[in-house]
């Protein structure tokens, strides 16, 4: 299911050798346990025009941390956003269609501390 959320309960059955209402009965538990939270897609954004994906790390300046979540919780482009411990405060992941939009969007997150920028080129696993 984590490769294709689109697979039928049967096909899943045979996959698992056990009978089409075990599996789904089984995986009704594990969605009123809130284990499997949803189902989604697997979206390729270089397709869409977005041909520029950056991680950035954020070290906040001046105490803006409810700023900051206010703001990157407004951003389509971004990915995902997480709270970590080490130097940087943020990471978090944006895409973006060329480098006019790369420099733009920096110049808007910039006030918000120190940023570093890590272009991605490619997708290990």
């Amino acid at each position: 299911m984590l490769n294709n959320s689109r697979i039928t309960i049967n096909e899943l059955s045979k996959q698992v050798n056990l009978s089409a209402p075990a599996v789904r009965e089984r995986v009704n538990k594990l969605e009123d346990q809130g284990i499997i939270k949803g189902y989604t897609i697997n979206i390729d954004y270089k397709e869409l025009g977005y041909d520029v994906e950056i991680l950035i790390e954020l070290t906040i300046k001046n105490n803006r941390y409810k700023d900051f979540k206010e703001f990157i919780s407004k951003q389509d482009n971004v990915e995902f956003c997480y709270r970590v411990s080490g130097e940087a405060c943020f990471v978090f992941k944006v895409r973006l269609e060329n480098m006019d939009e790369v420099e733009t969007f920096v110049d808007t997150i910039q006030p918000y501390g120190q940023i570093k920028c890590q272009f991605i080129f490619s997708s290990v696993v």
